[in-house]
Parts: structure tokens; C-alpha cells; sequence
């Protein structure tokens, strides 16, 4: 019985830790799945429900008033990712709303110390009036932008032809490209 050299066997673990076992799950996606794909094809990525993942084919109806077809060969195909839904507490949304309550709540703080004044000639801190409207604003405004909900990603392995066929001796690489 033969046996493998010490290098050959420690080739074959290697190989065995390398090859992912992500592309099994890129290719038991369904059709109708939401999809984003960035390629060098287009400009912006292309965001749309996958049609069907051929060979080396990825067909993407775009999620558009066009609703284009798109065809992607897969070495050309960057990113794909599929949709986990839609969630909340995002940074982008908080951070601007933050931002906007914090302008608002400022001008309004002030607006409010500047009116008091006036009224009861009592002498209020415009600067500290300011910065409390402010502060209670960037609070309101954060608390806003955490309800706003955004489509996040999860990346998806692209089926590439290179695979580890067992035989009878053992298992064999195999490598396939067309042009």
C-alpha cells in the first residue's frame, strides 16, 4: 500500500483548510433571493433579486423602475451579498439626526433665553441656554435616528470552478477556466 510523503500530506491538509465551503451555500441560493452585486461592470452596485446562478453565470433582475436584467460572470463578480433584513440602530441615521436635534435644540435653547428676557428681565446665559437646548435636542434626535431602520448585508462566497474531487487513490484539485 503506498503512502504518501510527509510534504504531500501536509500539501493535501493545507488544501483541505484553504478550500472554503462557503461556495455549497452560494449555490443553494434561491431564486427571488435579494441580492447586491459589485462588479467592475457597473458604477454602483447592482441591488435586485437573483434570477438563477448558472455555471459561471449570475442573472440579477435589478430592483429598479426599469427593472434591467443584469448578467455577471462570476470571476467578475466582486461582492455578493444577500440581504438580512431590515434593522434599526444604525450609526449613519443617529449620527445625523444627533447632529440635526443638536442644531435645532441649540437655536431653539437660545431663541427660548433671548424671549425669556424680554418678558421678565430676568438675565439669562444665551451660551449655556444654548448648549442645554442643544444637549436635550442631540438626545431627541438620536433617539429618532436609532428608530430608523436600513437594509444590512451579509456577504455570500461567489462559486468559483476550482474543486477537490475524491478518487480512488485519494483526492484530486481540479481547476476549470474558460475564456
Amino acid at each position: 500500500m503506498p503512502t504518501a510523503s510527509p510534504f504531500r500530506r501536509a500539501l493535501c491538509a493545507v488544501a483541505l483548510l484553504l478550500v472554503p465551503a462557503a461556495p455549497l451555500a452560494a449555490q443553494s441560493l434561491a431564486a427571488g433571493t435579494r441580492v447586491r452585486v459589485k462588479s467592475p461592470q457597473v458604477v454602483a452596485p447592482i441591488t435586485g433579486s437573483l434570477q438563477a446562478m448558472r455555471r459561471d453565470t449570475l442573472v440579477v433582475i435589478e430592483d429598479d423602475v426599469s427593472a434591467r436584467i443584469w448578467s455577471f460572470a462570476t470571476p467578475n463578480v466582486e461582492r455578493l451579498e444577500v440581504s438580512a433584513g431590515m434593522k434599526g440602530g444604525n450609526r449613519a441615521p443617529m449620527t445625523r439626526w444627533g447632529l440635526t436635534g443638536a442644531a435645532a435644540g441649540a437655536a431653539l435653547g437660545w431663541a427660548i433665553a433671548v424671549l425669556l428676557e424680554g418678558a421678565t428681565g430676568d438675565d439669562y446665559n444665551d451660551v449655556l441656554s444654548g448648549a442645554l437646548g442643544a444637549a436635550v435636542g442631540a438626545g431627541v434626535g438620536t433617539a429618532y435616528g436609532y428608530r430608523k431602520l436600513e437594509e444590512h448585508w451579509t456577504p455570500v462566497a461567489v462559486p468559483r470552478r476550482v474543486g477537490l474531487l475524491p478518487t480512488r487513490g485519494g483526492v484530486r484539485l481540479s481547476y476549470s477556466a474558460s475564456f
